[in-house]
Parts: C-alpha cells; sequence; structure tokens
C-alpha cells in the first residue's frame, strides 16, 4: 500500500512538472509572438489588415490539382498540335495552428491505392510585403491527342513524363493595407476592400521525355528547361459586408533568361523556341467568415509558354485548387 502511494505521489509530481514545463515554454513561444505582432501592427494599417480571434486555428481541407501540355509546331512544312493530360490528383488533409505556426499533414487515396504513382510538393509562404511558392511535380500519367496531317492520333498513358521545378515570388507595394494571407491562409483578417501593384519574379526548370511517339515533333526525345522570368501584376481584394472576402491577382512575366536543350536519341541540340516567351501566375480566393468558423475555396494557376507556331510552341499549364473548413478558439 505505501508503494502505490509512494507511486502515485510520483506520477503527480512528474505530471505537474511536465505540464509546468509545457506552460514556460508556451509563455516563451508567446512572448516571441508578442514582439512579432508588434512589429507587424507597426507596419500595417489596422483598420484595413488585422488578426483573428483566437489563438488556435484548426482546419480541414481538399486539394485538387492537374497538369496540362499543349505543342503546337511545323513537321515537314505541315503543322501540327498536341494536347497532352496528366490524371487529376487529390489529397485529404488537417493543419492545427497556433499564431500563425502551423502543423499538417495530407494523404493522396490513390497513391496509397497504387492508382496514381504522379507526385507533387508545394511549399507556400505568403505574407503582406512578400511571399510565394514552390512546386514540384514528377508527373508520368500524360495521356491525349496529337493532330497532324488531317489525322488524330491516340497518345496513350505513360507515353510523355514530366518533372518540373516551379518557383514563383511577388513584392506586394501596399502592404500596410492589402494582406495574402487573408485570402490564402486565413492568418490574417482584410477588413476594407484594397488592392496592390505586385513586383514579381517567376522561375521554371525541367524536363520532358517523350516515348516513340510523335508529340514534340520527333519521336523519342527529351526536351531540357531553364527559364527565369520577371514581370508585375496586381492584386485586390475586395470585402462585402457579409463578411465575404474575394481575392483576385495576376502576374504576368517575361522570360529573361532561357536556356533549352532538345535530345533526340545521341544528338543533342539547342531547342527552337523563340522569344518572347512569358510565365504568367493567376491566383483566386474565396473566403466566408461566420463567428469563429471559416470556409475557403482558392485556386492558383501557372502557365509557362515558350516558342512560337511558326516553328515550335509549347505551353505548360499547371493548376492546383484547395477547398478548406477551419475553426478558431
Amino acid at each position: 500500500m505505501r508503494t502505490l502511494r509512494l507511486t502515485i505521489i510520483i506520477l503527480a509530481c512528474a505530471s505537474a512538472i511536465a505540464a509546468e514545463a509545457q506552460t514556460g515554454i508556451l509563455r516563451k513561444i508567446d512572448r516571441l509572438l508578442d514582439k512579432r505582432d508588434m512589429r507587424a501592427d507597426a507596419k500595417t494599417d489596422t483598420t484595413y489588415v488585422g488578426r483573428p480571434e483566437g489563438r488556435w486555428t484548426v482546419k480541414l481541407r481538399m486539394n485538387v490539382s492537374g497538369t496540362n501540355i499543349l505543342t503546337r509546331g511545323l513537321i515537314g512544312g505541315g503543322p501540327f498540335t498536341t494536347r497532352l493530360y496528366a490524371d487529376a490528383k487529390t489529397t485529404v488533409g488537417a493543419s492545427v495552428s497556433y499564431r500563425g505556426l502551423s502543423l499538417g499533414f495530407s494523404l493522396n487515396p490513390a497513391k496509397l491505392a497504387g492508382w496514381n504513382k504522379d507526385y507533387e510538393l508545394n511549399f507556400t509562404s505568403y505574407g503582406n510585403r512578400v511571399g510565394g511558392d514552390i512546386v514540384l511535380t514528377s508527373a508520368k500519367t500524360f495521356r491525349g491527342r496529337s493532330e497532324y496531317g488531317g489525322a488524330e492520333h491516340e497518345i496513350a498513358r505513360g507515353s510523355v513524363g514530366m518533372e518540373t521545378v516551379q518557383a514563383n515570388a511577388y513584392y506586394a507595394f501596399n502592404r500596410r493595407r492589402f494582406s495574402f494571407p487573408a485570402a490564402f491562409s486565413q492568418s490574417k483578417v482584410q477588413r476594407r476592400s484594397c488592392g496592390t501593384w505586385l513586383l514579381g519574379l517567376s522561375a521554371f526548370a525541367g524536363r520532358i521525355d517523350t516515348e516513340p511517339e510523335e508529340v514534340l515533333g520527333v519521336a523519342g526525345a527529351r526536351l531540357s528547361m531553364v527559364n527565369v522570368a520577371v514581370g508585375g501584376g496586381y492584386a485586390y481584394n475586395f470585402v462585402t459586408r457579409r463578411k465575404w472576402l474575394i481575392h483576385v491577382s495576376a502576374v504576368p512575366t517575361l522570360v529573361v533568361y532561357a536556356r533549352n536543350r532538345l535530345t533526340v536519341g545521341d544528338v543533342r541540340q539547342r531547342a527552337p523556341l523563340k522569344f518572347p516567351s512569358f510565365i504568367s501566375v493567376g491566383r483566386l480566393a474565396v473566403v466566408r467568415h461566420f463567428g469563429n468558423k471559416f470556409v475557403s475555396l482558392s485556386a492558383v494557376v501557372n502557365l509557362w509558354h515558350q516558342g512560337d507556331r511558326k516553328q515550335m510552341m509549347i505551353e505548360s499549364t499547371k493548376w492546383r485548387a484547395r477547398m478548406s473548413y477551419g475553426f478558431r478558439f
């Protein structure tokens, strides 16, 4: 009996010490976050942008994404067009945030079941002044059609593979009154409608591999690409009296550096892709707040364009959409 009492006392003391340690760590984190918020508030017009009520945010989300390739040009003096579509990917997940610090996970049911071998990694950081995203994609489920010589040809699934890294960054000039996080991460609240001019920087690198199919105008080829582009655009957050937030933005950029190589068999040459080329990023978001809860729908579209129809033109469209439900406490 004495041993049991001693064990209970030891466990109680250990629990108290652990709880105190956790509370102490949380207090230190809060002090650091308080300093961060004070610095941010000093640079923000709080009549336009504020922080949401509640320190904790729990969010459930579903993501859908896809990649398309369009190729046009001339083969032997005749025009050809190829349209390819990779299998769409759907993931479900959840996240928990404490004052803007988030931890989350997502699962792809089709990949777990072995139905889809494609993969995609997204790294996103949206701030009032600067932000951006990086997307790593490996897609080998392309299928589609090729039109040449007045006839259509089926392109079987798996005949084309694509691996890319796409990165986009922005600088918002009106950071005191405009908030990207309000639209895409809900870590801020846009209280009044406002817009801002944007400075954009984009990069695109990757390769497209084809089996012996006339997809790029040649049989069994590899096209390697590295592009860097700069430009600018505009973003606007529209806020209604019923607590709706609608975000629309577009950032077209012009490619200022391009290194493209086409390899057919053992022969490597410069790809016939002429200037000008561009990379464009479009974003759309709709958020509805009600009490301590919110729902959101957002989409990001990346368009990469190289060359022209007179010789060879390639477009890659990468899109992803997210629907989420969250609550704060």
